[in-house]
């Protein structure tokens, strides 16, 4: 993971050491974290070895690196240095950037436009020689890339077409059975019995016989017919509901974003911010 390195500005000792303070208090390694400042304003414990104003080269030449003597970069440093600042960096990864950006902010860092404005108008800078530009820093403290060398990512992104399918409704179809009834009738032929009792006389001559001046009972029963009805159910038809599949290709139709990188001539601008060794 890609490291870089956050500038803090104080213009006292007391500020730049609580902040120091809560940097290793919040669990940044002591080992990671420096200061510049006038030989002998800010004690070594817990911290790297103090960078003293006294060494060759300046305040912006130990940021970068690099030896650019009489550039507004040096003089604003410098003189910051000068009138008692203290320089305070971070190296850690760039994840950690913002809690440590906000432990900096929270010990009164030093504005350096308005510093920068301040040292112009009062002519503290004294003859300057036309050079880079100033950075233009709203916040005092700021953050530079460092692996090894200067590094500045941008990231280039695309999108990519995924496409699926999913069941929709298209309605529903309903069968339903009911019951319809109809008025019916059928005959059919029924017999009725009736018993008559009527005397006839007999001829003369006929015998009498063997069961005369006996009691005896004769009986005869009536029997009528009546319609009985039954129903019975049979199958006749099926109603059979059935369902066909068929599969189609469909061609899906989209566009699709990425980004691209154009790299033009470097320019300098008022608000250029300072850059690391090997930029």
């Amino acid at each position: 993971m890609a490291s870089e390195t956050t500038v803090a500005v104080f213009d006292t000792m007391t500020h730049a050491e609580a902040a120091i303070a809560a940097l290793v208090a919040q669990g940044i390694p002591a080992g990671s974290i420096e200061h510049y400042a006038q030989s002998g304003q800010m004690p070594a414990t817990g911290v790297a070895a103090s960078q003293t104003a006294s060494q060759p080269h300046g305040l912006w030449a130990w940021l970068t690196g690099k030896e650019e003597a009489g550039t507004q970069h040096n003089a604003l440093y410098d003189k910051t240095i000068e009138s008692g600042g203290i320089v305070v960096t971070v190296i850690s990864d760039s994840s950690k950037v913002d809690h440590i950006l906000a432990i900096l902010e929270a010990h009164d860092p030093v504005d350096l436009d308005a510093r920068h404005s301040q040292y112009s108008d009062s002519g503290a800078y004294g003859a300057m020689p036309a050079a880079t530009p100033v950075p233009a820093q709203s916040l005092a403290p700021t953050t530079q890339m460092a692996t090894g060398g200067t590094e500045e990512v941008l990231t280039l992104s695309e999108e990519a077409l995924q496409v699926g399918k999913r069941a929709v409704d298209r309605g529903t179809t309903r069968v339903r059975r009911y019951v319809v009834e109809r008025p019916v009738e059928e005959q059919i032929r029924l017999r009725d019995e009736t018993v008559t009792m009527f005397r006839r006389p007999v001829t003369a001559g006929t015998s009498i016989g063997a069961d005369a001046f006996t009691d005896r009972t004769i009986s005869m029963n009536e029997t009528d017919e009546e319609a009985v009805v039954a129903k019975t159910a049979r199958v006749v038809e099926e109603v059979v509901l059935q369902k066909d599949v068929t599969e189609r290709v469909e061609t899906v139709r989209d566009t699709l974003r990425h980004e691209e990188v154009e790299i033009g001539a470097p320019t300098v601008t008022g608000n250029a911010r300072p850059k690391l060794p090997g930029a």
